[in-house]
């Protein structure tokens, strides 16, 4: 009887043993699962990668700086006395509002933009006679489009413009007149935060003759922005 209760004493601390080592490998293995990645349980994981360019679609909205030569043309304002082409320099300032669409690195949009010239006025001098042209401002609507990369979204447009000016010849003048003409040009925006960027770009601008002037404009030009 002695040597069964032993026996069946030590079968039992088996089993007791048994349950312990059962319970405390679940406990251990419940604990590593839930250490480990959603996305392990579920199948394969893949650490995601950061985008090798920043984004640049939405709305955007800037101030510019600039610096315009301004080139004016009198050939047609006197057939009989030729006046030659006169070009003159200014400071010019103002604003751009615009939207891009976004394809992982090609971006399109379009922009409008106001420019104000400090003093872009050339006078044109034929002997006694004399012709005065100033463009006073223009705006200006963009189609664009770029290619991102990095922090950088180097880009081209083309477009429409309208121009205000006063003129003065022998014939005719007018003040706020208004002229229509296209522009074009290169320009890099680069981001500095997620949400501002700066510009640097180049502009040509050509206007219809108004007044028997017919009168063009290279800007180079830098602007900040922010994009919503």
């Amino acid at each position: 009887m002695i040597c069964l209760s032993r026996i069946r004493s030590r079968r039992g601390v088996g089993r007791n043993c048994t349950v312990a080592m059962v319970i405390v490998a679940a406990m251990t293995a419940q604990a590593a699962a839930a250490d480990m990645p959603e996305s392990v349980l579920r199948g394969s994981y893949t650490e995601p990668t950061p985008s090798s360019y920043a984004r640049w679609d939405g709305v955007s909205l800037g101030a510019q700086f600039g610096y315009s030569n301004l080139t004016a043309d009198f050939a047609d304002v006197s057939a009989a006395t030729p006046f030659p082409k006169v070009s003159t320099n200014s400071a010019q300032y103002g604003g751009f509002l615009g939207y891009n669409a976004q394809w992982d690195e090609l971006v399109l949009g379009f922009e409008g933009a106001y420019n104000r010239a400090n003093s872009l006025s050339a006078t044109g001098v034929n002997g006694a006679l004399s012709s005065t042209f100033k463009l006073v401002d223009y705006a200006t609507l963009r189609a664009r489009a770029g290619y991102a990369f990095g922090q950088f979204l180097p880009y081209a447009f083309f477009g429409a413009a309208v121009g205000r000016v006063n003129y003065q010849t022998p014939s005719a003048s007018r003040d706020n007149g208004y002229t229509a003409g296209f522009t074009t040009g290169l320009g890099i925006d680069v981001a500095i935060l997620p949400n501002v960027f700066v510009r640097a770009e180049y502009e040509y601008a050509l206007f219809a003759p108004i007044g028997g002037v017919r009168a063009s404009v290279n800007t180079a030009r830098a602007g900040v922005g922010i994009r919503f």
